[in-house]
């Protein structure tokens, strides 16, 4: 008897904790929701974004790695919207946010009550077999500030403990215009001096190392999750192979294949693979990273054309 009455007051006991840490949360998510920063000031996307009473409707949704992010950086955006002629917003994460971050920063987009016109995925092939470009990404929630539905998300999609612990202690966080800056500004203004074949190997190795063996079934369903949801919020969607330096990166193929099956039974997906083009070290401030010149380029000669249902100028 005394054994099932302390099990009862256990139960009771748990189930009472449960409800002041969900009141506590609750309580906490959304705190600094009325903070807005532009796309160019920030790294965040939560601070970016409008929602609630003030959904916000944009042209143009970009998501990718830090090789899409660098079309907002050092006032990059600006002359990303000027060319497109319309309001962009770029949820691309820094720290080599893959399918599921991006997944997860449009759900949460959508959420908010946001719309969008059309999204382009600017593709990076080894987002498709990593798992620290994924669910071990430590990065892309570093700069954003706590939100309910975000903690659920990590939680409902397996991500780790320590992802989903790290993500809590941003409840602590309160100098969020601080914070969130980029910490290298002014990277885009420059060129490298010249290609160095032995650092493109050496990186092609490195992204190689962190390939899991069933990666590309893990994360390639994530494509089909996001064309899903652009589909329901009557969108479109485009996916862009981007320039790459380095020579036969593993994997590009078996990503390739992927995205042209998927235009081609979907009428609201386009893709292109630009990989072979912009290989002029003028574009690039790093091996990897557009600088101002090929920000430029790419949103005249890419971005333009398939935003109007046309082919990259290239």
């Amino acid at each position: 008897m005394q054994a099932k009455l302390f099990i009862k007051k256990g139960i009771l006991f748990l189930l009472l904790n449960t409800v002041i840490l969900a009141v506590v949360l609750g309580i906490c998510s959304g705190a600094h929701r009325d903070l807005h920063l532009n796309n160019w000031e920030t790294e965040s996307n939560l601070l970016v974004m409008g929602g609630g009473h003030s959904p916000a409707h944009y042209g143009v949704a970009l998501l990718g790695t830090s090789r899409g992010r660098v079309l907002s950086r050092d006032g990059n955006h600006l002359i990303v919207e000027k060319i497109l002629d319309q309001p962009v917003i770029n949820l691309s994460k820094g720290g080599g946010g893959g399918l599921m971050p991006a997944e997860l920063h449009l759900s949460y987009f959508y959420h908010r009550g946001n719309h969008v016109d059309h999204v382009v995925y600017l593709v990076d092939p080894w987002v498709f077999f990593s798992p620290i470009n994924n669910e071990e990404n430590d990065f892309f929630l570093r700069d954003e500030p706590f939100e309910m539905y975000i903690l659920w998300k990590l939680i409902a999609q397996g991500y780790p403990s320590n992802r989903i612990s790290s993500y809590l202690q941003m409840i602590a966080v309160d100098n969020w215009q601080a914070i969130s800056t980029y910490a290298a500004p002014g990277l885009t203004q420059g060129t490298i001096k010249s290609v160095d074949q032995e650092k493109l190997l050496e990186a092609r190795e490195h992204y190689l190392s962190k390939y899991a063996d069933n990666g590309f079934q893990r994360y390639s369903r994530y494509v089909d999750i996001i064309n899903t949801k652009v589909k329901k919020q009557g969108g479109r969607i485009t996916y862009v192979m981007l320039p790459m330096l380095i020579p036969d990166f593993p994997g590009m193929d078996q990503v390739d294949q992927k995205l042209r099956q998927v235009a081609q039974m979907n009428d609201h997906v386009a893709y292109y693979n630009v990989s072979y083009a912009m290989h002029d070290r003028r574009f690039f401030y790093d091996h990897m990273h557009f600088n101002k010149t090929g920000v430029d380029y790419f949103a005249r000669r890419v971005l333009k054309p398939v935003i109007q249902g046309e082919k990259p100028l290239l």
